[in-house]
């Protein structure tokens, strides 16, 4: 096969390689060093920079090869510069490009690669590299021979422009000669008083017009064109009057900015006074343009060794095993701690063996025998020990045989540490994974799209109630180990992974050997080729039976949290809506039982007290159905501190008097002072009228109740015995729960049958708790237990009635507003202060009525409603505080809302008070009388 020529423009092009000074530049050290180095790097034993021409090509710099000119049909240098990146040919035996280059087959030439090389766009010649082993390069390998021949372009240019820069240099030297060079005069004052006409020549501009001007202040400047660091002139080394030499200005001319460069030696008369200058000067830019070309180069070829990640080495191995290295780079220091090896006598050449971790030496030696005796690549990974720290090495090397049977290695050697500590943690990552599996029984599943084959390991085929030898089976069985409702859309989710390349994830359920199903929980993707197709797909598997389980008590939780919020709710609703029309019956029975003007007769006052009994049984009722939501919802707040049991008994006694002299029941008190427990002292008083009112209700006819009061190894019991009929053991088994009053309803007594669920749930929330112990007959006795607590040391105990607090009277008349929206109610409180004309109400319909009453006017008290149809009472009170005028107005809430998380919002939002509907007649005149005087 005939090699093709150059078409004409690059025939031309080529063909100015001699004008250039490309052919005739003699040797040049770069581009030897970087033959080198290109050899080195590629691991191969030859390598050349190559110029072609039309029909001839030179070996400028070559490693491993004789310089030569060759004919251009014998090079395969042709080829490469047909080329616009590497070509590489592994075996040149086999490539039938080179038929017409036998010349290198048969000196034993195997594998040539070459890049061409360009200056200003022209492909001029190439860097290629020769092996006698048939092999490619690796990428790295071929990346570095292709930056090599960027620097290899550039050095020829520079050394091309260099030549150029020579011969226009010996062009003005002999010019210079034949002319008087450009030569110059100044005075004392450094003013030119003449200079030769080559300045003309040169600059452009004619000498008499810098006759009698200053030497230019021009900055010196380096032999690169840039200014002196100490930024000094002309003008300031002309001063000193001493010899200058070749001080290098910039000088502005008709023909661009010159580099100008003046010798001078001091002038003097004869008595020795200084006279002024003469000199030469001459335009040095092109040497100055040379110089910097061939700094950008140098520059760069310095850079790119410096990015090479490791250290570039040749070592000798001797027949003897003994180790010889030659040469390394400048990473030795970092790597190893030594001063490189500079040729058989230069550096430590021991230092890299004894850098070796002792543990990986011997082998290391013994790989590298090996594969010298059989002259293949070597590659090792071995790790440094150097003060006390371990660094893992990547080592490759090429061999080249030597006679007396030596060994020539050119390597590379790279520190991998990173690379091996990533291995070695994902190998702890594997090993952590397969326990954490393990303990969580995750198992693994591989699905292949092709064979329809799913694989899956122990733990998979055990989830799956397999025998850990299954293994592998296909699709359809698979399926068939779900339950029949899970196996369609187990299918389908299978085949829209596929369409859509996603994944699954999905609980699928599987029978168990003791009949009931169990859940497995199943990730799985795609797993893609390099076309981005669904080959198969990788998943896991766990059993999740008890996690399913657990979300359902979870989910059951949650409902019964929102079954007990919205009974709260509608309980809370519900007294609202009740006690409001019974604010209006049990109002207005008060006022006509407490009428003295207008009393009524003896059957009106027996009907009067029937409907004012009926109303206070309903609002029991509703009050202890609230008691026993508020202790559900955990709302019933208790403040546990020192309580004189003994008091509170005392005062519960006191407040059920009234109800056993109706009864004709007689209550035993004790005679005990200062025995204190640890609980609330309004729970307490709770439970114990509670047991007190039960014992009177359930007793015989003039019967007695007993009252014990003890203590006992930390404990404090209260014990109320009655002399009823007592409890069967049916009754007992149903005594707490609510509203069973165990046939009581059928004895026309009264009650709820949540009065004891409320006293054993205080009982319980107070530390203690609620015993009882009954037969019949023989009567019932009922005992609260808690914890005994010391005596306080001094103040009033918590458990201790306190006074009212009161408010010194005022002689004036009080005013007092009542925002309420109902009719009924506020008819009733126009009449409850009919009977005090002391103080004024007056009365506003809602909140907006209300802020004007308010706006200027001065009002002693305000009683607002919680509900009202504008705003509610939470948003009226904040704007009343938030307002200077009625920040310290006395407001109390009055409200049929009696829910404890009500009462302490509305107390936090400012209120002073928080009186509950239906109002006790008495006791709002007994507060409005502490508040108003």
């Amino acid at each position: 096969m005939s090699l093709e020529r150059p078409p004409a423009d690059e025939q031309f092009r080529l063909a100015q390689l001699k004008s250039l000074g490309l052919i005739d530049m003699g040797r040049q050290p770069s581009l030897d060093a970087l033959v080198d180095c290109t050899a080195r790097m590629t691991g191969c034993p030859a390598a050349a920079v190559s110029l072609v021409d039309t029909d001839e090509v030179w070996l400028q710099a070559v490693h491993g090869l004789a310089s030569a000119v060759l004919p251009r049909a014998q090079a395969m240098c042709s080829h490469t510069i047909a080329q616009d990146d590497v070509l590489e040919v592994p075996d040149l035996c086999a490539d039938p490009r080179t038929q017409s280059a036998r010349a290198l087959v048969d000196d034993g030439w195997r594998l040539y690669a070459g890049v061409p090389l360009r200056i200003d766009g022209a492909k001029v010649g190439a860097l290629f590299v020769l092996d006698r082993e048939a092999r490619g390069l690796a990428p790295e390998q071929q990346q570095a021979l292709s930056q090599l021949g960027e620097v290899a372009a550039g050095l020829l240019q520079g050394a091309s422009r260099l030549a150029s820069a020579q011969r226009e240099r010996a062009r003005l030297i002999d010019f210079a000669r034949a002319s008087g060079d450009w030569m110059w005069e100044v005075d004392a004052d450094l003013r030119y008083t003449w200079v030769s006409g080559a300045f003309e020549a040169v600059t452009g501009i004619p000498p008499t017009s810098v006759m009698g001007q200053p030497v230019s202040n021009a900055p010196l400047l380096d032999p690169l064109g840039d200014p002196l660091p100490d930024g000094s002139s002309l003008r300031d080394l002309l001063s000193r009057r001493q010899v200058v030499t070749r001080a290098l200005t910039a000088k502005p001319t008709a023909r661009g900015v010159l580099q100008v460069s003046r010798s001078a030696v001091p002038t003097f008369d004869s008595a020795g006074r200084f006279t002024g200058y003469r000199g030469t000067a001459r335009d040095v830019s092109t040497h100055v343009t040379g110089e910097r070309q061939s700094r950008g180069q140098a520059e760069l070829l310095r850079k790119l060794s410096s990015q090479v990640p490791g250290v570039i080495f040749q070592f000798r191995v001797m027949p003897d095993r003994s180790l010889h290295h030659l040469y390394a780079s400048d990473a030795c220091r970092a790597m190893f701690g030594v001063e490189p090896p500079r040729g058989a006598e230069g550096g430590d050449g021991a230092a890299v063996c004894r850098a070796l971790h002792p543990a990986d030496r011997h082998g290391l030696l013994q790989s590298l025998v090996e594969a010298g005796a059989g002259q293949r690549p070597w590659y090792r990974e071995c790790r440094t020990l150097r003060e006390g720290q371990v660094r893992w090495l990547e080592l490759r090397a090429m061999p080249e045989a030597r006679p007396h049977g030596e060994v020539l290695w050119h390597g590379f050697a790279a520190d991998v540490t990173a690379r091996k500590e990533i291995e070695l943690a994902l190998r702890h990552g594997d090993q952590r994974w397969a326990m954490a599996a393990q303990a969580a029984r995750i198992g693994i599943a591989q699905f292949e799209r092709a064979t329809g084959r799913i694989v899956l390991d122990p733990i998979a085929c055990a989830n799956h109630g397999l025998p850990e030898t299954t293994g592998e089976l296909q699709l359809d069985d698979w399926l068939a180990t779900l339950l029949p409702e899970d196996r369609a859309g187990a299918s389908h989710a299978v085949v829209q992974a596929f369409r859509t390349l996603g994944s699954i994830e999905a609980r699928y359920r599987v029978p168990s050997a003791d009949g009931n199903a169990r859940t497995l929980e199943v990730f799985a993707h795609c797993v893609l080729d390099d076309r981005g197709r669904a080959t198969g797909m990788l998943g896991t598997c766990r059993d999740v039976t008890q996690q399913v389980a657990h979300e359902q008590l979870q989910r059951d939780k949650e409902t019964a949290e929102r079954a007990s919020q919205a009974k709260s709710e509608f309980l809370s609703r519900v007294s609202h809506e009740l006690r409001t029309p019974l604010n209006g019956i049990l109002g207005f029975a008060q006022l006509m039982a407490l009428d003295r003007l207008h009393p009524l007769a003896p059957a009106q006052t027996r009907r009067l007290d029937s409907v004012m009994h009926a109303g206070r049984h309903l609002l029991e009722l509703i009050n202890e159905v609230l008691d026993l939501a508020r202790i559900e919802q955990g709302e019933f707040r208790l403040q546990r501190a020192p309580v004189d049991v003994s008091a509170s008994l005392r005062a519960s006694v006191a407040l059920i008097q009234p109800l056993a002299d109706n009864a004709g029941v007689r209550v035993h008190l004790p005679e005990t002072r200062g025995i204190w427990a640890e609980a609330d002292p309004r729970g307490v008083e709770q439970v114990l009228i509670n047991l007190l009112s039960n014992a009177i209700k359930y007793n015989r006819p003039q019967g007695q109740v007993r009252i014990a009061l003890q203590r006992d190894e930390g404990r404090v019991r209260a014990s109320v015995t009655d002399e009823g009929a007592g409890l069967t053991a049916a009754q007992q088994a149903h005594l707490f729960e609510p509203f069973n009053r165990l046939g009581a309803e059928q004895q026309r007594v009264e009650g709820t049958g949540l009065g004891l669920v409320i006293a054993r749930s205080l009982a319980i929330a107070m530390g203690g708790g609620l015993a009882f112990s009954s037969a019949v007959p023989g009567g019932s006795t009922f005992t609260l237990e808690l914890p005994e607590a010391n005596e306080p040391e001094t103040g009033t105990a918590p458990g201790a009635p306190r006074p009212a607090d009161a408010e010194t009277p005022d002689a004036g008349r009080r005013r007092v507003l009542y925002i309420e929206d109902e009719p009924l109610n506020q008819l009733l409180m126009r009449e409850l202060f009919r009977s005090r004309p002391q103080w004024q109400l007056e009365v506003a319909g809602d909140a907006r009525e209300g802020l004007e009453r308010l706006d200027g006017v001065a009002f002693d008290l305000v009683l607002i409603d919680m509900n009202l149809p504008d705003m509610s009472g939470l948003d009226l009170i904040r704007r009343l505080r938030a307002t200077p005028e009625t920040r310290e107005l006395h407001c109390i809430a009055l409200s049929a809302d009696a829910m404890q998380s009500q009462i302490d919002a509305a107390v936090a939002a400012g209120y002073n008070a928080y009186w509950t509907k239906p109002i006790n007649v008495p006791q709002v005149l007994e507060g409005l009388a502490r508040v108003l005087g």
